[in-house]
């Protein structure tokens, strides 16, 4: 068994080798860390008892079933799961797009292109008709395609998960790739928390949430994308095959994507970008408290006058890198969580005046296309930083250790200068990584069990 690369480590090598940290003590719900209503929750477990074993090669809902279809068509859906589209008041289970979104998580961790099928589609046909749908159908969709990518390519991470934690304890050389996969959990967790933050203003006005829509359709493929090259590498190294169901079904997520299993189109969400970069290098007003955003778990409903009139979404991302930035905590993980949201909080101070000089840019022009990028990685940050300040102190979101290894990675993307840390925070993210796989606990960020 060939297990030769080992994971980067970037710059403070020295910290490489440190001894683990203590696990925190953290509450462990029975269903997720941040559990959703109670109907919610069930009609999510019938989903995906409905789906069945995932590993059985009978279930035509099963992974050996699907990694042979090509294509973006699949098996029928369940006739019920019409109704979690449909508004209460017409008859269905709809209330809002993040508690829709963990309803439909099994399926989209299931397969892409089944998610698009049963998930996106309905709604882009929704979008053109007079059946009951959600206020602003074509927006949900859009965001419904990152997340069902996030959720595709997280089944995948705890396929590789299990495969090295089984190795690694009869072969010690497996050990190399805990940082690689601990890294790509904090990229799917940043992802995550970007996309449901953009989920949760949806009832905010049109205009106030387009350019974070933007944001997510372009940010998350570039990411997912990193996170695919590992992944194969991780299961090339260890030994599966091509022909190999871990391989196959990651062959398939990418070839979902190849054929249109990407919505939106992060060409376009980038030239949307681009035609606002005036209006990203712009600050927020610093006075509205839009923790509710940031409280992901929250089955509240985020106000609808949450903004002050003329501020976007974007802005308040903007205003929590700020926050974080100008806080001076005791040195540690939340030392140096401030210290990159500085850095990050300087870079975003760099891109102002060229931003502003680029309004009339062509989405064609490739410095204009280079600060969009930029931009769609700082608003990916703060998101971070937001995310994690408003979570429950219970839950692993809390943690520093996976925003700092998150904003780490985001640096060193961007070329910024590497904040020094007190320890390799990929050494806690392993830790919770693996013992997610050991419990059957999703990569998601509200730590959801699942069935299978």
């Amino acid at each position: 068994m060939a297990l030769t690369r080992p994971a980067p480590t970037g710059e403070n090598t020295d910290t490489a080798t440190a001894e683990p940290r203590p696990a925190r003590e953290r509450r462990r719900a029975a269903y997720a860390e941040l559990p959703p209503p109670v109907e919610v929750a069930l009609r999510a477990v019938r989903l995906e008892a409905q789906l069945g074993d995932p590993a059985d090669p009978a279930n035509r809902y099963g992974l050996p079933a699907l990694s042979a279809v090509e294509g973006t068509e699949g098996p029928p859906s369940p006739a019920d799961l019409r109704a979690e589209f449909r508004p209460r008041a017409a008859g269905g289970h709809y209330t809002s797009a993040d508690q829709l979104v963990r309803v439909l998580r099994p399926l989209f961790r299931r397969d892409l292109a089944l998610g698009h099928a049963w998930g996106t589609r309905p709604l882009l046909a929704a979008a053109d008709s007079t059946r009951p749908a959600p206020a602003r159908p074509a927006e949900l969709a859009a965001l419904l395609g990152p997340v069902a990518l996030i959720a595709a390519t997280g089944t995948v991470l705890r396929t590789a998960v299990r495969i090295v934690d089984e190795v690694d304890r009869r072969e010690p050389a497996a050990r190399q790739w805990h940082g690689t996969l601990a890294g790509d959990f904090a990229d799917l967790l940043a992802c995550e928390s970007l996309t449901t933050v953009a989920l949760r203003s949806l009832v905010l006005p049109a205009e106030a949430t387009a350019l974070l829509t933007a944001a997510v359709g372009y940010v998350v493929p570039q990411l997912m994308a990193d996170v695919h090259n590992d992944l194969e590498l991780v299961l090339n190294e260890s030994g599966f095959a091509p022909g190999s169901l871990e391989q196959r079904s990651l062959a398939k997520l990418r070839a979902d994507l190849a054929t249109g299993g990407q919505w939106p189109d992060p060409a376009a969400c980038l030239a949307r970008l681009v035609a606002a970069l005036p209006d990203l290098a712009e600050n927020g007003p610093g006075e509205a408290d839009a923790t509710a955003l940031f409280r992901i778990g929250d089955t509240a409903a985020v106000p609808a006058d949450l903004l002050p009139e003329g501020t976007g979404c974007h802005h308040v991302l903007a205003d929590a890198l700020a926050t974080a930035a100008a806080a001076r905590p005791a040195e540690g993980e939340d030392g140096a969580l401030a210290r990159a949201a500085r850095r990050l909080r300087t870079e975003r101070r760099t891109l102002r005046l060229p931003c502003l000089q680029a309004a009339d840019a062509s989405p064609e022009d490739p410095a204009a296309r280079a600060l969009a990028d930029r931009q769609a990685q700082v608003l990916l940050a703060a998101a971070v930083l937001g995310v994690r300040r408003a979570a429950d102190h219970t839950t692993f979101l809390s943690s520093p250790d996976w925003a700092l290894l998150a904003l780490v990675r985001l640096t060193e993307r961007l070329g910024v200068p590497r904040p020094p840390v007190p320890a390799d925070p990929r050494d806690d993210v392993w830790a919770e990584l693996a013992e997610r796989g050991r419990r059957d606990v999703d990569c998601d960020v509200y730590a959801t069990k699942s069935l299978w």
